[in-house]
């Protein structure tokens, strides 16, 4: 397959080039001239990672904007320099918008939206910049970035109201006069949609037996337009007070656009779902307005994942909006499906699944669990008993003739007098006893994980799994080993037979779901103690069974062939606890009449805190 055809840089888009590098003070690779490739693209202009920038020519000649190439130059230049600057800080922007997405309850949160968002936030601090650069140098005003924007706007009698706040803020923060880029009043809100059509069957046509179900069915719809338009008239809009905001936040964190991009998505997120509910849909056409200039579209590969979910700046709590009627306003669409779920802390797994839609599911799930589960980790050891320590070195003495000549304290004695006088100034060193000398050891731990179609599934957040992970992942931080078995029906058994010391086959384990009965491989306990002895002193064996009050079949019920298993193999054991993700104690009695200690979760929330009160008995 041939390469697309490109022109050479030459003459004065050569000039125009190295002059925007000079602007910025950096050192690009040369930009890319492609003639009619902007088509695809629905831009003239678009950078992309690893740095490079690409324009097509014909499309700028189109525009009519060949003489401001500079300008165009130094935009694409300033996404590599200032935001997003990297491929990485351009996923955890798309995430922060994603957040704040969901919380103003956009349905769906569409990948074209975060594009648009993403765009308009990084295009903000980057034209924001090159105004302040180009006016450094004494350009004359209006400066090349601000005829350049005023060339590529949209018809002005655009309706759009996100589009005219993302405007006025360009106004607001180049110090224009309200009018220049924009009209002095944004545009009218566009009337919600009409519920879509739908016609009952008479009452009279629905057979008896059908009608009790039909009555539910039509009360339920009816509940439901109900609550959509009470949400549609609490959407927080405001165009002229979110622009002198949004003007706010452009200057305060140019220096973090993740951490901006928070802010930015708090104050625009409720124009996409004001969209969304309305009859007007689509934004306008026009240049510039288009999917925006970034052409990174690769899949999220999981080393990325976890670098992004593992940012904290990625789970800090979502501003309320400042139109909102309290803290924490905007917030309270989450999932519930998260540590922290309904106060905005975090996003939720099903969401995080659909925005990295194109990534491995396995991979988003174990990179989500483990970024929940990391504020709970601590490095977890076992306390060992204690060695006799040496002697502390005590008073000097008087060295007696007889005493055992390696006792003289040779320096003391010559210290004592010139003349050494055996039993009067010889000298020797007395010692004093000191406490034992503690000693921790890592911690070998074997993990039995219940992923029957009882327990909570992975993939819409699992108080056992995110248990497992905080526990799990102690042990590894502190130097132990991890051993995850998962299993359901018979037969159903999957995990390794060995112990682990990485994180990555541990956690993918954890998360390893069946979906079928419950009932607990006894014969894969009693195989792998079968023939061991108690643990030595300095020996630990913890077990911990993660699941609900299915557990039953761990002590025969079902399974009576091996009833006494979890009662024989518990001697051969340091320490035996059951997680059980459930308000039900019928498991209890018999855990504890075979020696196992029960602790009980009830949803995520609760499950940091069993884990802390699991590492005090593990820790001894």
């Amino acid at each position: 397959m041939s390469a697309p055809a490109t022109v050479a840089l030459e003459g004065g888009t050569r000039e125009a080039w190295e002059s925007a590098l000079g602007l910025w003070g950096v050192h690009l690779r040369d930009v890319r001239l492609a003639p009619g490739e902007g088509a695809a693209k629905g831009t003239a202009a678009w950078f992309s990672f690893p740095p490079s920038v690409t324009v097509d020519p014909d499309m700028i000649r189109t525009w009519g904007v060949g003489h401001e190439a500079e300008s165009l130059f130094a935009h694409e230049i300033g996404h590599h320099v200032l935001a997003p600057a990297t491929r990485m800080d351009s996923l955890k922007i798309r995430h922060q918008l994603a957040r704040a997405l969901a919380a103003a309850g956009a349905d769906p949160v569409t990948a074209d939206d975060l594009a648009l968002l993403s765009n308009l936030w990084t295009d903000l601090l980057v034209n924001a910049r090159v105004a302040l650069l180009q006016r450094r140098r004494g350009d004359t005003e209006p400066v090349g970035i601000v005829r350049l924007v005023q060339a590529t706007l949209p018809a002005p009698e655009s309706a759009d109201r996100l589009w005219w706040v993302y405007l006025r803020t360009f106004e607001l923060v180049w110090g224009l006069p309200a009018g220049r880029l924009c009209p002095p009043a944004p545009p009218a809100p566009a009337p919600p949609a009409l519920p879509r059509g739908r016609s009952d069957a008479p009452w009279e046509e629905i057979p008896e037996k059908h009608r009790e179900q039909e009555r539910a069915l039509r009360e339920a719809r009816r509940e439901r337009e109900r609550i959509a338009a009470e949400l549609t008239g609490a959407i927080t809009t405001r165009p002229e007070a979110d622009a002198d905001q949004l003007a706010g936040v452009v200057r305060s964190f140019a220096h973090d656009p993740v951490l901006g991009a928070m802010r930015f998505g708090v104050l625009t997120a409720p124009y996409i779902v004001e969209r969304q509910r309305s009859s007007r849909r689509t934004p306008p056409a026009g240049p510039g307005h288009g999917e925006g200039c970034a052409a990174d579209d690769a899949p999220v590969t999981a080393e990325e994942l976890g670098r992004i979910l593992s940012d904290r700046r990625l789970h800090g709590g979502i501003p309320a909006h400042p139109g909102s009627s309290g803290p924490g306003a905007i917030g309270e669409a989450g999932e519930g499906t998260g540590v922290g779920d309904g106060n905005g802390q975090a996003l939720g797994l099903a969401r995080t699944l659909a925005l990295y839609g194109a990534s491995d599911p396995d991979e988003v799930m174990a990179a989500w669990y483990r970024a929940e589960a990391a504020p709970w980790v601590r490095p977890l050891t076992q306390r060992m008993p204690a060695v006799p320590a040496p002697e502390l070195p005590g008073p000097l003495e008087v060295w007696e003739t007889g005493d055992d000549l390696a006792d003289l304290d040779l320096p003391a004695t010559l210290q004592a007098g010139a003349t050494v006088l055996p039993g009067v100034t010889t000298r020797r060193r007395s010692f004093l006893p000191d406490e034992p000398t503690p000693r921790e050891a890592s911690i070998a731990l074997d993990v039995f994980i219940d992923s029957s179609g009882s327990m909570p599934r992975p993939g819409r957040g699992s108080s056992a799994v995110l248990a497992g992970m905080i526990v799990a992942l102690s042990v590894l931080r502190g130097g132990g080993r991890v051993r995850v078995t998962s299993f359901s029906g018979p037969g159903q058994v999957a995990g390794s037979e060995d112990y682990q010391r990485t994180v990555g086959g541990v956690v993918r384990d954890l998360a390893f779901f069946f979906g079928g009965g419950t009932t607990f491989p006894l014969d894969l306990l009693e195989r792998r103690y079968a023939g061991l002895r108690p643990p030595a002193p300095d020996e630990r064996r913890h077990l911990l069974v993660l699941s609900d009050d299915g557990l039953v079949s761990m002590f025969g019920d079902g399974n009576a062939e091996y009833a006494d298993v979890a009662a024989r193999v518990r001697p051969m054991l340091t320490t035996a606890t059951l997680l059980l993700s459930t308000r039900s104690t019928r498991v209890d009695a018999q855990a504890a009449a075979a020696g196992y200690d029960v602790l009980h979760v009830q949803t995520m929330d609760d499950a940091p805190a069993a884990c802390a009160r699991l590492a005090e008995a593990l820790h001894g």
